[in-house]
């Protein structure tokens, strides 16, 4: 575990759940503040009442529509180092950990 670098870790995006905002993005930074990891929460289908929605208009026209698909079990968080996964899991802590390891070699 000496090994695996230890980035800084900052909120990124953070989304409105009704009344509540949670965070859906960590921003890892090295050393010389550059962001070089993100864990980034999968927003799954919205339920309203007994409706599913899997797709979510972005602009008040519906031109541009957000995809919205339903989480593996148990992995609803996404390691990235640049563009690429490198892993899923199911709390942001441990995604945080994946991306370190990753960047371990």
């Amino acid at each position: 575990m000496a090994d695996t670098p230890r980035l800084h870790w900052a909120r990124g995006r953070v989304a409105a759940d009704g009344d509540d905002a949670r965070t859906v993005e960590w921003v890892g930074f090295n050393e010389t503040g550059e962001p070089i990891a993100r864990v980034v929460r999968i927003l799954g289908p919205l339920h309203s009442g007994w409706r599913l929605y899997r797709a979510v208009a972005l602009d008040r026209e519906a031109r541009v529509v957000q995809l919205r698909p339903r989480p593996p079990e148990g992995a609803g968080w996404l390691a990235c180092i640049g563009g690429q996964v490198v892993g899923r899991a199911a709390l942001p802590l441990q995604a945080v950990r994946t991306a370190e390891a990753a960047l371990a070699g």
